[in-house]
């Protein structure tokens, strides 16, 4: 078993799990960190351990900081996985929103692995549409004129994605995810404090009451 343990690796048996692990390597993600975007030749693919992954997708090419968060990916999953399918990083850029860790592995070893093991394949393409699932959701959201709606669904997102570790986003970066002003993030939650939902200091999250957080994101 390994020490910091990761879902899709987990799904897998033990010796398929020796076999990828002979050549991954365990690296430390920082807040900001940009793993890949479409300028990076080299593919790499990152199977995550604590923290979570933004897949990000500018608004207008060379413009990194004007767009929308369409995924966000913890220890459940990995990113760059269409790498190893042969397909290149799209428009996606890949940015650590939460810092912890990860092991890395070259889209080559996984593809050739997948080759000779056909059944990776399928578990691999089950996971890439539960990804897709939550695309399609954070994209539907982006319509949404209720700031703080979307506010609520990005935050139970990322406590779910990072727990069980604390949640640290400013105001700033929610902004830029969701595609909104920062101003607006700033009331939203500040709506949400008030309403004894959350509390935040020094981009310190903590949220009060999940149950209602939940209910009022599904209605």
């Amino acid at each position: 078993m390994f020490p910091l343990p990761n879902e899709l690796i987990a799904a897998l048996t033990a010796p398929e799990q020796s076999l990828l692990m002979r050549r991954a390597r365990l690296i430390e993600l920082k807040s900001g960190d940009i793993l890949t975007s479409p300028s990076i030749e080299q593919p790499l693919i990152y199977f995550i351990t604590s923290g979570s992954v933004v897949q990000f997708v500018p608004f207008k090419q060379g413009h990194a900081n004007k767009g929308l968060a369409v995924g966000l990916i913890g220890r459940e999953g990995a990113v760059g996985l269409q790498a190893a399918l042969g397909l290149g990083a799209g428009n996606f850029i890949l940015t650590v929103q939460s810092a912890g860790f990860a092991y890395v592995i070259e889209a080559r070893y996984l593809q050739n692995l997948i080759k000779r093991n056909p059944n990776w394949l399928m578990l691999f393409s089950r996971y890439l549409w539960t990804t897709y699932q939550t695309i399609a959701k954070l994209a539907a959201m982006s319509h949404s004129q209720d700031i703080k709606q979307r506010l609520m669904h990005w935050l139970l997102l990322s406590a779910q994605r990072c727990y069980p570790d604390q949640l640290y986003m400013t105001h700033d970066h929610i902004a830029k995810m969701l595609g909104v002003r920062r101003a607006s993030i700033t009331l939203a939650a500040k709506e949400l404090k008030d309403e004894g939902l959350m509390n935040y200091s020094r981009g310190r999250i903590q949220l009060l009451d999940i149950a209602t957080l939940h209910k009022r994101t599904s209605n």
